[in-house]
């Protein structure tokens, strides 16, 4: 399946470049962008706090496959919900996940239902969620085009979200790793979230804020990419998208 790819601004939506962007593809852990973004929805709606504290079952942590990523969380701890946001965003917890649907709704099956409409309410038209975590699903699948939309929405409705994908490591109890966003703090870039499975290839939500002539405020971009053959790929071609993008808005302005 060929690269796919598309830059766009992340307040007006409106699109600097694009290539293949609507094909239909494993979006591998860029789905947790929904994941988060169905959770602070939910929490928001219902008055909830991300302070409340999780208790950890076995299901969250036996269903997460030893070559997946992991948070580290153990059978009967109990985590705060913040914690647990922090886990899946900075170094992809499937265990988080799993815990963070099941704490919120009962299940997996009833925090999807809340993903695919939160997908549906955003335009998304390429995406279906058959996983929380982004693990290869029959069925599961988005493409650039959305997760750029989705990435914009999650920074302009939850910007808070900045303050967790911006660290550049995890840890909890004895487990520790960094984040894999290698980009991080690389002229402005503070997030956003990676993604790697085989069926997937090497995939990014990366997003920049720069100041630029021409630009009373900031602008902040967003660069999606899936399917690369290699990390390395994959972090070239997006600083090489985002640039390009900020170089193109440079004594410019983008309608609204």
């Amino acid at each position: 399946m060929p690269l796919s790819s598309i830059t766009l601004d992340a307040a007006t939506f409106a699109v600097i470049h694009q290539h293949n962007a609507d094909i239909a593809r494993p979006p591998a852990s860029l789905t947790k962008l929904m994941t988060a973004y169905a959770a602070h929805a939910c929490i928001e709606a219902s008055g909830r706090s991300w302070q409340e504290a999780v208790h950890i079952v076995a299901g969250d942590v036996d269903a997460v496959a030893d070559d997946e990523t992991r948070m580290g969380l153990q059978p009967g701890e109990s985590v705060s919900l913040a914690r647990l946001l922090e886990g899946l965003m900075i170094v992809s917890g499937n265990d988080a996940a799993l815990a963070i649907a099941r704490h919120l709704d009962g299940s997996q099956a009833a925090f999807l239902d809340r993903m695919n409409r939160h997908a549906r309410q955003l335009g998304l038209r390429s995406t279906w969620f058959a996983s929380v975590s982004g693990i290869t699903t029959p069925q599961h699948a988005s493409s650039a085009r959305d997760m750029a939309v989705l990435a914009a929405c999650l920074l302009n409705d939850y910007p808070q979200i900045l303050a967790i994908t911006a660290q550049r490591a995890f840890a909890h109890g004895g487990f520790s790793r960094n984040n894999q966003n290698a980009l991080l703090g690389d002229d402005g870039v503070d997030g956003l979230k990676t993604g790697y499975t085989r069926a997937a290839g090497f995939c990014l939500a990366a997003t920049a804020c720069r100041t630029l002539a021409g630009h009373a405020q900031p602008v902040r971009l967003i660069t999606v990419v899936l399917g690369c053959d290699s990390r390395d790929a994959r972090d070239a071609l997006v600083r090489e998208r985002l640039d390009a993008g900020f170089a193109a808005l440079a004594g410019s302005t983008l309608p609204a």
